[in-house]
């Protein structure tokens, strides 16, 4: 059985007490495809397009938004050279380990919708 390992690595920023956000950028890779993506408070400003060689700003024309400088395309590839180095290094130091079979911690149930008095429902389980 062959395995397949995805590697991610995140980054969370907060400004000052007085206005906080989030500012987020995951950067992943695998042997066939990779992610680089940049977010502000939960909204996509940026992502590295790698089929089409090209970065994105997928945001919509009526909103001012900040535009990445250039070479920040060429950036993103040269992370993801970077992270499949790492996920190299990573399969040849577990090489051999053996895989851990753990049972699910536990079952969580949870509901899709706001819970309202009298409306129906969908509850959700996961294991």
């Amino acid at each position: 059985m062959k395995m397949k390992l995805l590697l991610f690595v995140c980054g969370i920023l907060s400004g000052t007490a007085e206005v906080f956000h989030e500012d987020l950028a995951i950067n992943g890779c695998s042997d066939s495809d990779g992610e680089l993506m940049y977010s502000l408070d939960g909204e996509e400003l940026w992502y590295a397009d790698f089929k089409k060689q090209t970065g994105v700003e997928p945001q919509p024309p009526f909103v001012d938004h900040a535009s990445y400088v250039e070479g920040t395309y060429e950036n993103a590839v040269a992370n993801q050279q970077i992270c499949r180095q790492n996920l190299k290094v990573t399969r040849e130091a577990t090489k051999g380990l053996p895989l851990k079979r753990d049972p699910p911690s536990n079952v969580v149930v949870y509901n899709r919708n706001k819970v309202e008095l009298g409306e129906q429902n969908t509850l959700i389980c996961h294991v």
